[in-house]
């Protein structure tokens, strides 16, 4: 399952490419966060973070009905769109480049339901309260619009 996503991922960068539009970003699954941070604070810009599992098909939908058409979007700012398994585990690299585990990194943000959105800035604080669930796509991306919307302003 992770290496169809792997591939799935690799066709939309793909696509991104002959379309024109380098500027824009599949979702990607990092360990370096201070790295995102590092590209989030350059282009001053939210961190779109997306706490699932391949094995949840609300996380699946999530990311072909939502966030992959939003990574395509060019006529407007986009945020750093980043997922998180979180299954996943040892240690990874947090904001501030210190090593840390996994599970504390699932334990700072409470998440207690897949898929979970939280919107950061380039320190890993949230802007907006978490999108927790998803079930309408209409609904979901009304909400996500709100949310970009207002932590966008909030880095300014």
């Amino acid at each position: 399952m992770l290496y169809l996503r792997m591939i799935k991922q690799y066709l939309i960068f793909v696509l991104l490419l002959f379309a024109g539009l380098s500027h824009a970003e599949p979702p990607l699954t990092t360990t370096d966060w201070s790295d995102t941070s590092a590209i989030a604070r350059k282009r001053h810009s939210p961190i779109l973070v997306v706490f699932g599992a391949d094995e949840c098909g609300y996380c699946v939908r999530l990311m072909e009905e939502v966030i992959e058409p939003l990574s395509l979007q060019s006529d407007r700012k986009l945020p750093l769109i980043r997922e998180f398994d979180i299954y996943s585990s040892g240690k990874i690299t947090d904001f501030n480049g210190d090593p840390i585990r996994s599970r504390q990194f699932k334990s700072r943000y409470q998440v207690y339901a897949i898929p979970t959105l939280f919107i950061l800035d380039a320190d890993g604080k949230p802007l907006t309260d978490p999108i927790v669930g998803y079930n309408s796509q209409d609904e979901y991306r009304e909400l996500l619009r709100s949310s970009l919307g207002a932590s966008f302003a909030a880095l300014e």
